[in-house]
Order: structure tokens, then sequence, then C-alpha cells
């Protein structure tokens, strides 16, 4: 009997000791722990680069092939002209002596200038003489004159400027003196060396009237030369 009692208390002891370590494990503050805090990285995310778009070369356009313009069709060259025949020399009429210088003809006195006359009307065409038929043998010819009293030559009137500008001078005219006497054709030989004076001379011998050259009792045309001089006196 002692004997159970006796374990029935050592039981309870026993039970009483681990419910009262029980009790202190749950009752008793826990110990403190020390936390242990990490620093916080924030990373900072790099946009990564963008990706090279490798672009491939578009197929290049092909220009439509030109066609090649026609060359122009060559124009025909002109066909080289025939040289057209040289007009035959005129003959030469009779030699040219020098009329001695008349007093109306050469001396210009001072006066006062003449108005001028119209000019006659163009002479018909006279077939000029040839040189063969002047030299022919036969009849004489007497030259040209005009210093007859008859045929009142008018006398060059004197330019007023050229007075002016005491322009003097000698003209030699070449003239054609046709059968009925008039005057066909004047050519300046020899200038005065002023225009005005050589203009003059001719337009005022182109009204003059001659007696005309002759072979025998035929009058003829013939080349006469004329002086005349302007002179200040």
């Amino acid at each position: 009997m002692n004997n159970k009692w006796t374990s029935s208390i050592a039981f309870i002891s026993v039970l009483a000791i681990h419910a009262g370590a029980i009790g202190l494990a749950v009752w008793a503050p826990a110990p403190k722990t020390e936390e242990l805090v990490l620093p916080t990285v924030q990373g900072i995310l790099i946009p990564a680069p963008p990706a090279e778009t490798v672009q491939t070369p578009s197929a290049k356009k092909t220009p439509p092939p030109v066609e090649p313009t026609p060359p122009e069709p060559e124009k025909p060259k002109p066909k080289p002209k025939k040289p057209e025949p040289k007009p035959k020399p005129k003959p030469k009429p009779e030699p040219l002596p020098e009329a001695p210088p008349s007093e109306k003809a050469i001396t210009q006195e001072e006066s006062p200038p003449e108005e001028d006359s119209a000019p006659p009307p163009p002479p018909p065409p006279v077939a000029t003489p040839t040189a063969e038929e002047n030299d022919s043998m036969g009849a004489p010819v007497t030259p040209p004159r005009e210093d007859a009293h008859q045929l009142n030559n008018p006398r060059p009137a004197y330019p007023a400027l050229s007075r002016r500008l005491r322009e003097q001078g000698i003209v030699l005219l070449e003239i054609l003196i046709l059968p009925d006497g008039t005057v066909g054709e004047v050519k300046i030989k020899e200038s005065s060396g002023f225009k005005r004076l050589d203009d003059t001379a001719v337009k005022a011998v182109k009204q003059w009237k001659y007696t005309p050259a002759r072979r025998g009792n035929e009058p003829i045309a013939y080349w006469y030369l004329q002086p005349l001089e302007f002179s200040l006196r």
C-alpha cells in the first residue's frame, strides 16, 4: 500500500515538474534577437541601345534605255556656181587730147553764186566708136571744141562755202562728147583736192554743149579732157 502511494506521489511530482517546465517555457519572455537590416540597393535600368536596323539597299531603278536620235540627213551641198563670163572690155575711143584751157572754163572770179538749173534729160545711148575705127585709115579726126561763141556754156558757180574757206584748185575731167555735141559721160581724172569743187565742175559740164569731133565731115563720139580751174582773185 505504501509502495503504491509512493509511486503515485513520484508520478505526480514528475508531472508537476514537467508542467512547470512547460509553463515556464510558454510564459517566459522570448530573448530579443537583433534584426539584420540589409541596405537596399536600387538598381538603375539602363535601356539597351536600339538595334541598328540594317537597311537593305533597295534595288536601284534602272533608267529606261535612251533611244539614240537618228542623225540628221546631210544637206545637199550647193553646186558651185559657174563663173560668169567676164564682160568684154569696151573699145577705147579716140585718144584724149587735153583741151586748151579757155578763159570761160578755167578762171572763176568771185561772183554771186548762180541758181542751179534743172539737169537736162539723159541723152539717148550712142554706140562708142572703137579704137580701130578712130585709128582707121581715112579722113583726119578733128577734136571737139567748147569755146565756140555760139555755144554760151555757163560758167560753174563758185560754191559759197568754198569761197568762204578759200578753197581753190584745178579739176581735170574726162568727158565723152556725143556726135550731137552733148555730154554723154563725165569722169574725174584729177581732183582739185576739194569735193565741193569737183562736184560743181561735173554738174556744170554735164550741161555744156560742144562742137563734136569729126572725121572728115562726119561727127563722131569722142573722149575729151576738160580742165576747170577754181581760183579766187
